[in-house]
């Protein structure tokens, strides 16, 4: 574990003690105001029931805090008031500040209507996996800043290495059906938005310090300019250190990240921002299990702490490393009373590198579909050495999102442009180890060779992927703004090409392009100043996930490939929904929903020499409908109670082919789709003393296409409690606060990390015994216990 940061800990201090003596007195005032959509005439780029661009404003009967809490939202910051012609839900600061600092978006939607989360550990630090209405995180647009925050190809969302929990203002689910001018390709099955608390109108900042379970130390400091002279112009950075004990088996993890942005508004209407974003993210990977290794060993069933000689089950060989650099600049133009042009155009620089381990025989290895006669290895064992997988992805990406908006009268139409570019190179090469667990280096010096002097591969891939889609929308409001007619078209088009220079892959050069016309409808209807029901039909697409796809991947001991090249189609989804909301004291959202998709590819993973790589699996059609709603009550006499729940009937339309046979899966449960969870929040804020509680249940899920193993329901409750001063020396609303993660402590099977077809041997539909594949799943537990002291200034 890397050493506690006592010096920024010193400097932090320093900081609180200096800086405020140029700070104004008034306080921070960063809440977000809700805009009933139907009174915005020009649509911005990332709708998200409220302005593009974080606007302060004043709240009458809230309260004051260091982290931007107001106690306004009902439900306790979980139900925040929508007015979509859609399912939709959303969390503000009066949830989010009170969650564990460590956490990150997808862990805090867990509570909304239809959301899983999956985590491996209590403190929110590692990769967290998700589904919404029984879909994948892969099927699941997400967006920071009006920017798609997926991975580019296999579509994981890496929320954690984007934006810290300090630093967000909202996350907007929209369950069913994102904007059709939302700039991703992937969004099956809905939107994650996440609203970044934008610069302050004054000089000051926040500062926090947190400590707890397994060691956990994170340091975290924001500073506001307020407007710089008379320039209109305004902007904040903060910095966030993190380190910790894994929080099981052995490892660390540490984290540092910087977020940053800078914006002027002038004229009326029209702005210009630039938000910069850097992470650097180190842990160990926590070890997946089957449900026998679950059953015989728990939470024991880890890497092994120690290295000896053969052993890949090393910690040291099973980690994981991601350097994320964004930068966002978004421009607003008022052109004039009717129109606006909104131009947001983003470079992002991805650098992973995925770890393993695998022993590799000096001879009777394969490079590619070629033999290698003698490797000359070092620190052989019986003919054998250790070897560091290495599996970097780094990955460049360009965007630009355009939209203009006309408004005129009760109509407003918008029309679009989007272009993503992405290039990246993918290999796969390998680092000796010595007998004394030494690899001498982690990145592309001192790796193994081949005889010849090249560098020993068993993936060599180029991949280039170009998107443009156009979009045209219009709305039309009537009857007083109470009644409002959307429709729209996308039309996407994807490019996609790769080159394998492995010796014996199918094709040297392969490649795809999709294209996909997706019309969309909605109405919407305000009944009264309380009530209004709404209906949609959406289309949706996702091109294959997985660069897998298009490369073959070889073992280093076969000279047939461990994963094969396929021609996948896109997956196609064509979903409607009623739904119906009511807020006053009382808040009431409750919708139906149905789905059928085509081509459904469900993401599953497939170890190859130590390393997990995407592995999609074609299960044909799919069926998902229910029902969710939730419940919440507006602050009253300090107390909001919340509840939501989710019904799911999701099931597989088709037998799917198998080693020529095809496996009798019509009818069945869909995977990774309880059919019942729910949600139970409780909140209490004085304005001095504060909490909340929340209870999660999550019913069982299917692992298996057959629906022969699955893992059980389970339940986990976390409790915050909290106490604010008015004002400390030179620190404004400081406040103590502990958050209690996982109360029971109960250890439970959280997710997946591989869907299999099926566990046991099954019988196909034309006599062919199927054999079984056990499917991997993440475990979560134990209670984490995190204490934070912060302060405004």
């Amino acid at each position: 574990m890397m050493p506690r940061s006592t010096a920024f800990a010193g400097l932090t201090l320093l900081a609180l003690a200096v800086i405020p003596a140029i700070a104004h007195a008034a306080p921070a005032k960063d809440h977000e105001k809700p805009r009933h959509r139907n009174s915005i005439p020009p649509k911005t780029i990332a709708p998200v029931n409220g302005p593009a661009e974080p606007e302060e404003v004043s709240v009458r009967g809230g309260i004051r805090s260091a982290n931007g809490v107001t106690n306004t939202t009902p439900g306790g910051g979980l139900m925040a008031r929508q007015t979509k012609a859609g399912a939709q839900s959303a969390i503000t600061r009066d949830f989010i500040a009170k969650q564990a600092p460590t956490s990150n978006a997808i862990a805090m939607i867990s509570a909304l209507p239809g959301v899983i989360s999956a985590s491996t550990d209590p403190l929110g630090q590692s990769s967290t996996a998700m589904s919404i209405r029984g879909l994948q995180q892969a099927e699941i647009g997400f967006m920071y800043e009006g920017i798609p925050i997926n991975d580019s190809i296999n579509y994981t969302p890496y929320v954690q290495a984007m934006v810290d929990t300090d630093n967000i203002q909202s996350v907007t689910v929209a369950q069913g059906a994102p904007d059709i001018g939302a700039p991703v390709y992937n969004d099956v099955g809905g939107l994650v938005t996440i609203g970044l608390r934008g610069p302050l109108d004054r000089i000051g900042g926040t500062a926090s310090l947190s400590y707890g379970s397994k060691s956990l130390e994170r340091e975290f400091v924001r500073y506001d300019t307020g407007e710089i002279g008379h320039s209109g112009i305004k902007g904040f950075a903060s910095f966030s250190s993190t380190t910790d004990n894994q929080w099981r088996g052995s490892g660390d993890f540490r984290k540092f990240h910087v977020d940053s942005k800078l914006i002027k508004n002038w004229g009326e209407g029209s702005s210009a921002g630039l938000t910069f974003s850097y992470d650097n993210w180190q842990q160990a990977n926590y070890r997946p299990m089957t449900l026998a290794q679950w059953k015989q060993y728990g939470n024991s069933f880890n890497y092994d702490k120690a290295y000896s000689p053969g052993n890949t089950s090393w910690v040291g060989l099973r980690q994981y490393q991601r350097r994320s650099t964004v930068l966002i600049a978004p421009v607003k133009l008022r052109l004039s009373h009717e129109l606006t042009l909104e131009v947001t155009p983003a470079y992002m620089n991805y650098s992973e590198f995925y770890f393993g381990g695998v022993s590799i025989a000096n001879k009777g290895s394969y490079f590619g579909n070629q033999p290698i006669t003698n490797f000359n290895l070092p620190d052989q064992i019986n003919g054998r050495t250790t070897a560091l997988s290495i599996n970097p992805v780094p990955q460049k990406t360009g965007f630009l999102n355009t939209a203009l908006s006309w408004h005129r009268g009760h109509n407003t139409a918008r029309l679009g442009y989007i272009y993503n570019y992405i290039a990246l190179e993918e290999p796969i090469y390998y680092a000796p180890v010595d007998r004394q667990g030494n690899i001498a280096n982690y990145y592309n010096k001192y790796t193994i060779s081949l005889p010849g002097g090249r560098q020993y591969r068993t993936l060599d891939m180029n991949f280039v992927h170009q998107m443009n889609e156009i979009f045209i929308e219009d709305t039309l409001n009537l009857l007083d703004d109470k009644l409002v007619l959307e429709a729209g078209l996308r039309y996407l088009m994807i490019t996609r090409a790769a080159t394998n220079l492995i010796p014996g892959v199918t094709r040297y050069r392969v490649g795809a392009s999709y294209a996909q016309p997706l019309p969309q409808v909605s109405a919407s209807y305000q009944i009264t100043p309380h009530d209004q029901i709404y209906i949609d039909g959406t289309t949706a697409y996702r091109a294959p996930a997985s660069v897998q796809v298009y490369g073959e991947v070889f073992s280093t001991s076969s000279p047939i490939p461990a994963s094969q090249q396929r021609s996948l189609k896109g997956e196609y989804s064509i979903g409607e929904e009623i739904g119906y909301r009511h807020y006053s004291l009382v808040n009431i959202s409750v919708s139906l929903f149905n789905y059928n998709i085509t081509n459904n590819q469900i993401t599953s993973s497939q170890y190859i020499n130590g390393i997990p790589l995407p592995s999609p699996i074609e299960a044909g059609g799919k069926t998902s409908r229910g029902i969710q709603g939730e419940i919440g009550l507006r602050p009253w006499h300090h107390w909001s109670p919340y509840v939501s729940a989710q019904y799911l009937h999701a099931t597989t339309d088709n037998n799917i082919a198998v080693a020529g046979d095809l496996l009798p899966t019509r009818g069945k449960r869909a995977v990774q789709s309880p059919a019942f969870s729910a949600a139970l929040g409780l909140s209490y804020d004085d304005g001095t003393i504060f909490g909340n509680f929340l209870f999660s249940y999550v019913g069982s899920q299917y692992a298996t296409i057959m629906n022969d193993e699955k893992i059980p329901a389970y339940e986990t409750a976390n409790i915050t409690l909290g106490y604010r001063l008015r004002q400390l020396w030179f620190a404004n609303h400081p406040q103590l606060q502990l958050n209690v993660v996982n109360l029971g402590a109960k250890n439970y099977l959280s997710g997946f990390q591989s869907i299999s077809n099926n566990a046991k041997p099954t019988k196909g539909i034309y006599g062919t015994t199927i054999a079984g594949s056990s499917p991997l799943y993440l475990s979560a537990g134990g209670i984490a216990a995190i204490a934070s002291l912060t302060t405004s200034f």
